[in-house]
């Protein structure tokens, strides 16, 4: 386990100072595009909807971007109420913020919320594990790491409460990173640890003011490099090599909040254009442009998807969704004749998500 506040105290080098320096700059400049963007904007959603996916993917969860916004037209209740639950997550967290002193009950309600209504619903969820855990990670150069027993747990916890609601003067990335890697390592929950975990550090980032919508991109900046990550949150329990750590931290930090940045820009600009195309080719309605609306939130849809949603017979929407494909803003991904799926694929190659490297 890490001493928090770290003992002894963290070695400030000029690569560490560089870092913090860049990635507050980073931080700002992210939360200036956001203030741009309304509560209730599309895009808000569909960056916490990826955070969400991304953060599943470092846990196992393998399936295409594309595939993602397919589970929400098809019968996948449970792939698509992980996701919602995730989304869910954040929205209670923010709301409990008001009293970070008791974060030991934000962080069991995230828990809660995040199992919930599955289909394998677990029965100690939102609860600290009663078991012994041993973590046997996929990577056989790594050990095995075995997490603080259970009657170790809350005592821990306390600790690390006592320290998110501290006035600590380390400065907020810094002690992001501290309180990720503290909770990792405590690994209080039976399951779904590395997924509240990760909803931890962006609700930091709020309660610090430092961003004020929780869609940093940082899971999937975790996901790219996730032998690292693993790696170094192992190397912290057996070299207590904090500073490696604060650094990686401070990486994944400037190079999410430069990806969410890059795509707000991009859909905004790519949002403009399709506009002006509606507009230049003569098809502008008002159904045209809800329809652009809800392709912003839904980026791949079905003639029943589109009648649904937008309250339109089958007719007009199936009129709307051949203008559409003319204007090449939408494109046929099935090739079938019957339960066709049109994607508006300029707008999902913005969300392109890497691969490991």
């Amino acid at each position: 386990m890490l001493k928090l506040p770290p003992d002894p105290k963290i070695r400030f080098d000029s690569e560490i100072f560089s870092l913090i320096n860049e990635a507050d700059i980073a931080l700002y400049r992210l939360d200036g595009a956001i203030s741009l963007l309304s509560e209730n904007h599309s895009l808000i959603y569909i960056l916490e909807l990826i955070e969400a996916y991304s953060s599943y993917r470092i846990d196992g969860l393998e399936i295409s971007p594309d595939y993602l916004f397919r589970m929400f037209l098809e019968d996948n209740a449970d792939g698509t109420k992980k996701i919602y639950n995730y989304i869910k997550s954040l929205s209670i967290g923010q709301k409990l913020l008001r009293d970070v002193s008791n974060s030991s009950h934000i962080i069991k309600s995230i828990h809660l919320e995040l199992y919930k209504e599955l289909e394998n619903n677990r029965k100690d969820v939102g609860e600290f594990r009663k078991t012994n855990s041993l973590i046997d990670p996929t990577n056989s150069l790594r050990s095995k790491y075995a997490p603080p027993a259970p009657v170790e747990i809350p005592g821990l916890m306390t600790e690390l409460q006592h320290f998110i609601a501290s006035n600590i003067s380390y400065p907020v990335i810094i002690n992001a990173a501290l309180v990720h890697a503290q909770f990792e390592l405590i690994h209080p929950f039976a399951a779904g640890n590395g997924l509240t975990g990760r909803i931890l550090s962006q609700l930091h980032l709020l309660w610090k003011k430092r961003l004020s919508s929780p869609i940093l991109q940082l899971s999937n900046q975790f996901y790219k490099k996730r032998n690292e990550y693993f790696d170094h949150l192992s190397d912290l329990e057996t070299n207590r090599n904090l500073e490696l750590w604060i650094k990686f931290f401070l990486s994944r930090i400037i190079q999410a909040a430069g990806e969410t940045l890059s795509i707000i820009s991009k859909t905004i600009n790519l949002r403009e254009r399709d506009y002006n195309i509606i507009l230049e080719k003569g098809i502008s309605s008002v159904q045209a442009f809800r329809f652009l609306d809800l392709l912003s939130r839904q980026p791949i849809v079905s003639l029943s998807f589109v009648t649904k949603e937008l309250g339109l017979n089958k007719q007009t929407s199936n009129i709307l969704i051949t203008k559409f494909l003319e204007i090449n803003l939408l494109e046929e991904i099935t090739g079938q004749q019957r339960n066709r799926l049109f994607a508006y694929k300029d707008y999902l190659h913005i969300f392109n998500i890497g691969a490991q490297t």
